[in-house]
């Protein structure tokens, strides 16, 4: 059901509810239902703007089978801008397809008079942040009750299916799918209208981790410092600063070749160095053996993404045809046969699978005899009932470091640094060319290794905001843990997206989002005073419609910035509020 259709779908008055009648608090106090003690139920992630929350449903699995019996389930309650709210599920069957659905509708309990007006965003998290659904509203509730979502969210075939990956194991205890609710409760302007404007981006959602862009091309010999040898003498080109960050294993002290396995391939470790420089994962297209030697490597680095991503391509292309071939090779033979490796048992199942599948004609095969004994054993229990194949699964103790976050280290420790960059007030950053020329063209000018910012006014940002936007840079986005995004990392990011011709829209597009009626001030003044012009026409048309109340609310802070601001930034924002009051 797509966004219009979803809007003349409430659910008001059609749902049963409790009245809200407890004492509301206010931010990170949801009613607790059955299963709060247990950790389960709604939980307070993040405050991102007054009125504005992340909060996250623990939703055991249990309830939502139940949906087959019964006709609703309700989390508990949690509170936003005073106003009482709680997710609604049902079960619903599409009436042409026949398949069934997770119905989802975030429910008022109770509204402020006149209705409440909530901009909100429902996910479904994926342990793969790209799999995980999500939907944006802008909805009226009119009255207590009254509800809005999606009647077919997602199909429950596909959410309870574990290789799916929405279902959340907790340690044995009560399996859940996590659903996210991000709810902004909107007020009337001063002339009576809504504004909805964008919601803030979380800094600590589960489901929109797919948004940074971290890439890095490949292959690229400009920069390069050191070669990856093949045993056939071909030497493949790579940077220290990024495999060092990426791969440390690879590198031992400063060295400037490194000798690969005999049984390395070209194709094989340029698949590889795709993933460690961008993240590309393989497209189908490679043989069989090519993703299991991928796969292989990916889980002795701890590229989990590619690892898995292996497994999921080559799960189709392992047949009855060439499954004992690809087991007699020595590669696959040294995986199953080194029980110290943690590689074995993902790719152990997928053979097993294919080999009870088509039992009875691979016994035929006189290589069947020349299965592994480990495997062969493994087979027989299960062929005798005595044992269960299981999940195919690549779950390795630790987490896998996105490009992201390698590349936020490597800006961090400035190792294998070959461009010295001195920032206006005379602190000096250590960074890499290669990263540099990937994220912003216009360092491609910059002469020998070292560029010294001009000692000018509109570059007068501070050493902390010209770390923290080179961080952002390397990272490919502005949000991070612990970072504070202020109006001067908001007005050095525009301005640099400008000046060094930024390659990656996201930083711009996040940047924007995060001008909003509380910061436009600032960011109008330092806009004037940087020279930024875009930035100041956007927060001077945001300022102009909240000028008065914000006099109100705040007026020392108010005057306080409007004295920083020169001649002709002030007659633009009166002229501006002008013509805003005039219409």
């Amino acid at each position: 059901m797509g966004y219009d259709s979803a809007m003349r779908h409430s659910m008001e008055g059609g749902a049963a509810f409790s009245p809200y009648s407890a004492n509301v608090g206010g931010y990170g106090s949801p009613q607790r239902g059955a299963y709060a003690g247990d950790g389960l139920g709604v939980t307070w992630v993040e405050d991102l703007e007054p009125k504005c929350s992340l909060w996250k449903y623990k939703c055991p699995l249990s309830e939502i089978r139940e949906l087959d019996s019964v006709n609703s389930k309700y989390s508990d309650e949690f509170t936003v801008a005073g106003v009482p709210w709680r997710m609604h599920l049902q079960q619903r069957t599409d009436q042409q397809t026949g398949a069934v659905y997770l119905a989802i509708h975030l429910q008022c309990v109770h509204t402020h008079q006149g209705g409440t007006y909530g901009h909100f965003k429902i996910s479904i998290v994926n342990r793969d942040p790209e799999k995980s659904k999500g939907k944006n509203f802008h909805c009226h509730f009119k009255k207590p009750g009254s509800a809005w979502g999606l009647h077919h969210f997602v199909k429950l075939e596909q959410l309870l299916n574990p290789d799916h990956g929405f279902i959340e194991r907790n340690d044995g205890a009560v399996d859940t799918v996590g659903i996210e609710i991000l709810l902004k409760v909107i007020d009337p302007g001063v002339d009576g209208t809504y504004v909805f404007g964008q919601l803030p981006k979380p800094t600590k959602s589960a489901s929109n981790k797919q948004v940074i862009n971290a890439k890095l091309q490949w292959p690229e010999e400009e920069f390069t410092d050191m070669s990856f040898v093949l045993s056939t003498g071909e030497a493949i080109r790579a940077h220290k600063c990024i495999i060092s960050t990426r791969t440390p294993a690879f590198l031992d002290g400063d060295t400037d070749t490194v000798t690969l396995p005999d049984r390395m391939n070209r194709t094989v470790f340029e698949l590889f160095l795709r993933y460690t420089y961008a993240e590309e994962l393989p497209d189908g297209r490679q043989d069989p053996e090519t993703l299991i030697d991928l796969y292989q490597l990916a889980a002795e680095h701890g590229f989990v993404g590619l690892a898995r991503k292996c497994l999921d391509v080559v799960q189709p292309l392992i047949t009855g045809r060439n499954v004992l071939e690809l087991i007699a090779s020595d590669n696959v033979l040294d995986i199953i046969n080194d029980s110290d490796k943690t590689t074995d048992s993902p790719l152990q199942l997928i053979f097993l699978r294919v080999l009870t599948s088509s039992y009875d004609e691979l016994i035929q095969d006189p290589r069947f005899d020349n299965i592994p004994g480990k495997l062969n054993r493994k087979l027989s229990l299960i062929m005798r009932s005595k044992a269960d194949l299981g999940d195919i699964t690549f779950n390795p103790a630790t987490p896998e470091r996105s490009l992201s976050q390698d590349m936020n280290t490597l800006v961090k420790n400035g190792v294998f640094s070959d461009m010295e960059v001195t920032l206006p007030q005379g602190k000096t950053l250590a960074l890499h060319k290669v990263v540099l020329m990937n994220r912003a063209s216009q360092t491609q000018h910059w002469e020998g290794n070292s560029y010294r910012f001009p000692d000018k006014e509109e570059y007068a940002f501070t050493d902390e905001t010209y770390t923290s936007f080179f961080e952002a840079m390397y990272r490919g986005t502005i949000e991070a843990e612990g970072e504070v995004i202020t109006p001067e990392l908001i007005t050095l990011t525009l301005k640099m997206d400008g000046e060094l011709a930024l390659t990656n829209p996201d930083l711009k597009k996040e940047s924007e989002i995060w001008i909003t009626a509380n910061n436009c001030l600032p960011l109008y003044v330092l806009a004037v005073k940087h020279e930024v012009q875009s930035l100041a026409d956007t927060a001077k048309a945001m300022l102009a419609k909240s000028f008065l109340e914000k006099v109100r609310e705040e007026p020392d802070q108010v005057w306080r910035l409007m004295e920083e601001l020169s001649k002709e930034g002030l007659l633009e924002l009166f002229k501006s509020f002008s013509q805003h009051l005039l219409h």
